[in-house]
């Protein structure tokens, strides 16, 4: 009998045929499911707001007749032109005063000889770690005009120069009360984004330059700059774009002051308007969601230009740091006092506050005070219990969901390499686009629809996640596309020639490897949801509350003290859950090197 001839000649041919059906099979499955859910949760929430923009009546039913008339309400409401140039104004000083302090926060970290640098990054990104809406509050007890506790400490000095005020000198139910929240808030983030480009720059370009005569000053604004000029403009878009739907603070601080904003705009138009006018709130949600999308498509451009200022090649290089000399410990000063302004000066305040019976400024007579009470009362009731359970299971279910749809697109964008993943891949950076207020407004359009009612999604914990999974979506399909990309294709090609099945071998193989990229994301998008408040709050209800908007709700009804102990307790909880997903990975990590 030949070769050719062997019954067991056709079993390689049969079993390659198969696994190329299976292969076929599941990138089908994986393509369908992919387009499904990124479209609806995309395209679907997006659509039905521009056309409840359009129409007359309330947003679950699409019966009504097309008009422009929410539009021109929109234009013709001299509030929307104020909310406007107030949402630009704080957004343009914010994004400069955040990016002069962390330039110079980076320079200092990643090219000087200062001392502690290590100390320093952390008090850098510890304000990440306090959610938004506390740290509005807490500056809110801390510059109120009459009993803010800084305003008393300053009248006290100035009395002692025949200054007598009977409130003031600051006022942080203002503009500019909003604009130094944001500023503040905004330092850490551009830090983040910018960092990298200051210890990946090549030293010796600028010490070519010194060495060619150039001044300091020249080798600053001719080297240096243009070198971190990709790096600056991307951070610089990307934090105006983040003030732009900032929201917490302009709440918080701008409900008491008359103060609007473009997100708070919206907020009040869907939820507090008087009729509730669905209709005009989406109106202004389209505008705002076209200012952001134009915003993201310039922040994108200047992303894919970064190459041409790469400057790190194949060789080596040693950083130069420049001594500061008797500036070295003046430096260090300037961390001090942004860690005493972001972390210590609020946590301190919340912490009074929460354990006092009604808020006061310490002194030697209100130390006597101290209890713990509103911590047993507030722990020791039914809805925290409830509220808590929301929470966790909002963080982690948004950020299980995120990642498994992240999964999805990212392994249609890398393995299959299929047309639709890159489109798929280009349009869940609408969620990068959208604030956070117009993707609940649009969550609400959507599950209010009739035929989704049943379902039982609106009104309880899962439109939230959903909404966050929308918000996050951006971010977790970069994470998982670099994982992948890092992931070469010929592990699971061994594993199915071994006669591993498709499914298997991705369990099995490639999971475990791309593990340290799924939890680091499923961490990020769980500490922010943790830390949200905008789309919790325009999607609360009696079933789905959480955490953050129970302490709005106290803090509303002048219940500062519970306000504060829920909110304490809300930082313990975001930093337990934080050493508990830090075990997680450290465990996960481990376990991929002993295998």
């Amino acid at each position: 009998m030949s070769v050719l001839e062997h019954p067991n000649h056709a079993r390689p041919r049969r079993w390659v045929v198969s696994n190329v059906s299976r292969k076929l099979s599941l990138s089908s499955l994986v393509l369908i499911l992919a387009v499904v859910v990124t479209l609806w949760l995309l395209l679907v929430p997006m659509l039905l707001l521009v056309l409840n923009s359009i129409r007359t009546g309330p947003p679950s039913s699409l019966a009504g007749p097309w008009t422009l008339r929410n539009y021109y309400v929109l234009f013709s409401n001299p509030l929307f032109y104020t909310a406007l140039v107030n949402t630009v104004v704080i957004s343009v000083i914010s994004t400069l005063g955040g990016l002069v302090i962390a330039v110079l926060f980076a320079w200092l970290i990643e090219r000087t000889d200062m001392p502690f640098r290590a100390l320093a990054w952390i008090a850098v990104l510890l304000p990440l770690a306090i959610p938004g809406v506390l740290f509005a509050l807490s500056w809110m007890l801390l510059l109120a005009p009459r009993v803010g506790l800084i305003n008393i400490v300053l009248r006290a000095l100035l009395s002692l120069f025949g200054f007598s005020l009977e409130e003031g000198p600051l006022n942080i139910q203002s503009l500019w009360g909003i604009i130094f929240l944001s500023w503040m808030r905004g330092v850490s983030t551009i830090f983040l984004m910018i960092v990298g480009a200051f210890r990946l720059m090549d030293p010796a370009l600028e010490e070519a330059a010194r060495l060619s005569g150039a001044t300091p000053k020249s080798v600053l604004r001719r080297i240096t700059l243009p070198l971190l000029m990709p790096a600056l403009a991307a951070a610089t878009i990307y934090s105006f774009v983040s003030h732009l739907e900032s929201f917490e603070a302009p709440l918080t601080v701008g409900l008491a002051a008359g103060i609007f904003v473009l997100s708070t705009l919206i907020y009040f138009t869907a939820r507090y308007h008087f009729p509730v006018d669905y209709g005009l709130s989406a109106a202004y949600a389209v505008f705002f969601m076209a200012i952001m999308t134009v915003l993201s498509y310039f922040y994108v451009r200047m992303i894919r230009k970064g190459d041409r200022f790469a400057v790190i090649r194949g060789r080596g290089f040693h950083p130069i740091r420049y001594r500061l000399g008797r500036w070295r410990y003046p430096a260090l000063a300037l961390f001090a006092v942004y860690f005493f302004l972001t972390v210590l000066c609020p946590l301190f305040v919340l912490v009074w506050a929460s354990i006092i019976p009604y808020y006061v400024v310490p002194s030697v007579e209100t130390m006597k005070m101290i209890s713990f009470d509103h911590y047993i009362n507030v722990a020791t009731t039914p809805r925290f219990f409830h509220d808590t359970i929301n929470t966790v299971v909002m963080a982690v279910g948004a950020g299980i969901v995120t990642m498994l749809i992240a999964l999805l697109i990212s392994w249609l964008v890398v393995r299959l390499k299929h047309r639709a993943g890159l489109m798929l891949d280009s349009l869940t950076f609408i969620s990068y686009a959208v604030p956070g207020v117009v993707i609940a407004l649009a969550m609400i359009f959507v599950y209010l629809q009739p035929a989704l009612r049943p379902l039982g999604i609106y009104g309880s914990i899962w439109i939230i996640v959903l909404g966050l999974a929308t918000q996050y979506l951006a971010f977790a399909t970069r994470t998982t596309n670099a994982g992948l990309l890092q992931i070469h294709q010929e592990l699971e090609e061994a594993g199915s020639v071994s006669g591993a099945t498709r499914l298997r071998t991705i369990w099995k193989i490639t999971t475990p490897l791309l593990m340290p990229s799924l939890v680091a994301g499923w961490i990020w998008v769980v500490a922010h949801s943790l830390r949200t408040f905008s789309v919790p709050l325009v999607l609360a209800s009696e079933n789905n509350e959480v955490l953050s908007v129970w302490i709005w709700i106290y803090w509303q009804a002048g219940r500062i003290p519970e306000a504060a102990a829920i909110g304490v307790m809300l930082i313990l909880l975001t930093a337990l859950m934080g050493l508990v997903a830090r075990k997680l990975v450290g465990e996960s990590l481990s376990g991929m090197r002993s295998g």
